[in-house]
């Protein structure tokens, strides 16, 4: 979310309010794959960053 904001020169805190009360207590706050056993066995390798991806999306709903 902060990559996208970031896009578009704004910080992320100055327009996201959240809600304590609203988050599960098991709610996982960062998140993040291991693309180890997709390499092993695929031979698959990511070819565009997660904030690649948010910039390149950002960039076509300007367009």
């Amino acid at each position: 979310m902060a990559e996208v904001f970031k896009c578009v020169g704004l910080d992320w805190r100055e327009h996201v309010e959240s809600d304590p009360s609203l988050l599960r207590p098991s709610e996982i706050m960062v998140s993040r794959a291991n693309p180890e056993k997709s390499s092993r066995m695929l031979g698959w390798r990511p070819k565009k960053r997660m904030k690649d991806v948010a910039r390149m999306m950002v960039e076509e709903l300007m367009r």
